[in-house]
């Protein structure tokens, strides 16, 4: 909102209105008579925020009914010059301050200096939220953890395996419900024992796509963040299953899949 205060000169002030001599050209006397000499007066000042007492650059500063316009500089300071004696409503804008002015009133010659308080508008914005979309380890991840929210099957977590100090998937397969380890001649496979097929060989699947059942056992640990065992086809995501599955998934997400 606008608002109009008076700072009064130390000099009695002219008549209340615009001077109508101000920024007008000098007119010449009568034939004959000397040129008036061109006016001397000015008001200048500083430009500061009324709570910090800091200044306010770029502050654009207007006398009201002339052409005459500045703004302040770096330190908040401005200069018009060259102004007749009258009477002059000053308006300083600037952006985040409300529009303020103030009534000056110059005798003849005379210089003004002032500071100019502006007060800070109270605006508060509301707040920006700025979501990412997760990339393909996120995703991943955050499927794994809705799946293990969900209660069907054993999840394992990085943490989990780097706990169990197994080197291999055979040491972290050991133990667990359900599984069973054939190992022969040094070759493990891991069995399901809770289909309706009996005990049956379990399928792989490493990050996503189906593995090879003779190798997948022997797979180290190293590398590996994530495991989903499922010990029946209908304790498996559709996603895990092939068109012939008759067992149970083992499910494995390492950090180069992820």
């Amino acid at each position: 909102m606008t608002f109009i205060a008076h700072i009064r000169s130390p000099v009695a002030a002219l008549a209340l209105g615009i001077a109508a001599s101000r920024g007008a050209p000098v007119q010449a006397q009568a034939q004959g008579h000397a040129v008036s000499p061109p006016p001397t007066g000015g008001i200048s000042g500083q430009v500061v925020n009324q709570q910090s007492r800091l200044p306010v650059s770029g502050a654009r500063v207007n006398l009201i009914g002339t052409r005459l316009r500045t703004a302040t500089d770096s330190a908040g300071r401005f200069s018009q010059v060259s102004l007749d004696a009258g009477t002059y409503i000053l308006e300083v804008r600037a952006i985040g301050y409300g529009v303020t002015s103030w009534v000056l009133h110059l005798a003849d010659s005379q210089r003004v200096d002032y500071v100019f308080e502006l007060e800070p508008l109270g605006v508060n914005l509301a707040p920006v939220i700025v979501e990412g979309r997760p990339g393909y380890f996120q995703r991943r991840i955050q499927e794994f953890e809705e799946r293990r929210r969900a209660g069907r099957g054993i999840f394992i977590t990085e943490h989990q395996i780097e706990a169990s100090h197994a080197a291999t998937m055979v040491d972290l397969l050991r133990g667990v419900p359900g599984v069973r380890l054939s190992c022969r001649s040094g070759v493990c496979t891991a069995q399901m024992t809770r289909t309706a097929h009996g005990v049956c060989v379990a399928d792989w699947v490493v990050d996503g796509s189906p593995a090879s059942v003779s190798s997948t056992p022997h797979l180290p640990v190293v590398g590996i963040v994530a495991v989903e065992i499922y010990r029946s086809p209908s304790e498996a995501p559709a996603e895990f299953l092939k068109a012939d599955s008759q067992c149970g998934v083992i499910a494995i997400w390492t950090k180069s899949g992820l």
